[in-house]
């Protein structure tokens, strides 16, 4: 069986760099038999980044964020994913606001990744 491949697309203008990227890094997972869902994060449901509630610290919701918006179907998938393709134009030396929301679930609150080295609960990216 396949490995399933979350994409994230963190750039606002689909057709330019950041998406050609991700579709072709996408393009690479699918023909080695990858399953790749990809997420636009431009064009979901609205979102905000994280609010500090600590409802993601809470034994009960452990790990997952309690605030339900758009970005929830990205993080639920990117939780149970083999992989994750992510992608964000430089704007003035910074990443895009739309992905710093995505990262700050990610890597601050729920869990999912830690900034030294990049280790996972999977393994090291």
């Amino acid at each position: 069986m396949g490995k399933k491949i979350i994409a994230v697309n963190a750039g606002p203008r689909m057709g330019w760099n950041t998406d050609t990227l991700i579709t072709e890094a996408s393009r690479g997972a699918e023909s080695e038999g990858a399953e790749v869902v990809r997420f636009d994060l431009f064009r979901l449901e609205k979102y905000t980044g994280c609010i500090s509630c600590f409802g993601c610290k809470k034994e009960k919701s452990k790990g997952h964020c309690v605030c339900r918006d758009g970005l929830t179907p990205v993080l639920d998938a990117i939780r149970k994913a083999d992989g994750l393709i992510i992608g964000s134009p430089n704007y003035l030396g910074e990443l895009t606001a739309s992905f710093r929301c995505e990262e700050q679930y990610n890597w601050n609150f729920c869990g999912c990744f830690s900034f030294a080295g990049y280790r996972t609960d999977y393994g090291d990216v």
